[in-house]
């Protein structure tokens, strides 16, 4: 099981990833990412924002949203 604040953690680069998308940038890299984070003085952890961006990475995020509501609904 997760540690409930590695997932919080890892939200941060969620969530700048899918600011970066709103603001245009159909497939953000780390540099996107960072340059986010940096702007909000928050600090990045490499090797948790490659993760998310592997997990990311070649998926629709519509599609990643719409699978995520199911499984909260659930």
């Amino acid at each position: 099981m997760l540690d409930n604040n590695f997932i919080f953690f890892q939200m941060r680069y969620v969530a700048a990833y899918l600011l970066a998308v709103l603001g245009g940038n159909a497939t953000p890299d780390a540099a996107a990412i960072k340059k986010i984070l940096s702007s909000v003085d928050v600090n990045v952890d490499d090797a948790a924002l490659n993760k998310v961006l592997e997990q990311l990475a070649g998926k629709n995020l519509d599609e990643v949203i719409a699978a995520g509501k199911e499984k909260l609904a659930s």
